[in-house]
């Protein structure tokens, strides 16, 4: 293939590349702030949500809760894939005197990394409680005079509640974290033509 042509689909895909991590980069800063008013509103101001006599109300209010912290965590893996790409992309080839700025863009890529490991644990944590309470209420249906059943269900449920909050927390310190990392490394990320500077060893 021509290697103008190549590099000018290069160019293009890394222009998209970068206005895709531009745009990530503000709907974090809105998630963070959907996420601070979701922890207050009332999904998480009553304490006696979980309870064993209304086992039925309180899990179709922990459901609701289960469904937009996933939608959270799903979101921010995205933006997290869009962030990775486009910081590799603007890491300058191992030849350039300028170690420093590498050696932070690694960090940085590192950081982004271990949280994005710590989002799939927390779905892979809600996946869990789903099979963990669906054998507990298979035990309750064929055991329902035992109260053991009905309690291993309330803390089961319980637990998960708790669990989310935090887990919502960890979220929005994470979408500060990284904006805090790329704004204070705003020189060192973006440098001009960074990209451009070793596009044409790739052909």
């Amino acid at each position: 293939m021509d290697i103008d042509k190549n590099n000018m689909i290069f160019t293009e895909l890394y222009t998209n590349i970068k206005q895709q991590a531009e745009k990530s980069l503000t709907n974090l800063v809105k998630h963070a702030y959907e996420i601070e008013n979701f922890l207050k509103n009332d999904f998480f101001s009553n304490h006696e949500i979980i309870n064993i006599e209304n086992s039925n109300a309180s899990n179709h209010h922990l459901n609701l809760i289960i469904q937009s912290v996933q939608n959270y965590l799903y979101d921010f893996i995205e933006i997290i894939e869009h962030l990775t790409v486009w910081l590799e992309l603007e890491i300058p080839s191992y030849n350039d005197t300028n170690d420093f700025c590498i050696v932070v863009q690694n960090e940085i890529l590192d950081e982004i990394a271990s949280m994005k490991s710590n989002s799939i644990a927390y779905i892979n944590q809600i996946v869990d409680y789903r099979e963990q309470r669906a054998l507990a209420n298979k035990e309750l249906f064929k055991r329902p005079q035992f109260d053991d059943n009905y309690h291993l269900i309330s803390n089961l449920d319980y637990q998960l509640y708790r669990n989310l909050k935090l887990i919502l927390i960890d979220i929005k310190s994470y979408i500060l974290r990284i904006c805090n990392i790329l704004t204070k490394n705003k020189d060192l990320i973006n440098r001009q033509s960074s990209c451009y500077q070793h596009v044409n060893s790739y052909f």
